[in-house]
């Protein structure tokens, strides 16, 4: 099941995207970086927590859900406005200089300063996460 449907995107007031074959394909990768960075919170096939059920919980539960929805709405609007959906992908589209001949130009990109490290992630993204309690890390005592 996906994190976001594509009526749900324009529903939370996205509309750089379009086409629903390319917001699907955003979707998908986003929720593969995003399943990745939270340690598969939501994800269906971990069971640990349902984003279905967080949507009917309690108040804390239904915000932290909507505030993940939007997250992924985020993701894949950076994907489609960097031109690229994989952390690889991100970083071939920071072309910083190219020298052919004696001409030398050189861009003035900031790529890297959207992107979260080294996880493909849009910063805003990664702050909704770490706002929602998404982004800890902890050693389990059990």
């Amino acid at each position: 099941m996906a994190y976001l449907t594509f009526d749900e995107y324009t529903g939370l007031g996205f509309s750089r995207i379009t086409d629903e074959t390319v917001f699907d394909q955003h979707e998908l990768a986003a929720e593969t970086q995003i399943d990745i960075t939270t340690q598969f919170f939501y994800n269906a096939d971990y069971a640990a927590n349902s984003l279905v059920d967080d949507l009917a919980g309690t108040q804390w539960q239904v915000f932290r859900a909507k505030q993940f929805k939007r997250a992924v709405a985020l993701q894949c609007d950076y994907f489609d406005e960097v031109g690229a959906d994989t952390p690889v992908g991100i970083a071939n589209q920071d072309l910083s200089s190219i020298e052919i001949g004696r001409t030398h130009v050189q861009a003035n990109s900031n790529v890297n300063a959207t992107n979260f490290g080294k996880t493909g992630l849009a910063t805003g993204v990664v702050a909704i996460l770490a706002q929602i309690g998404l982004m800890s890390r902890a050693v389990s005592y059990r």
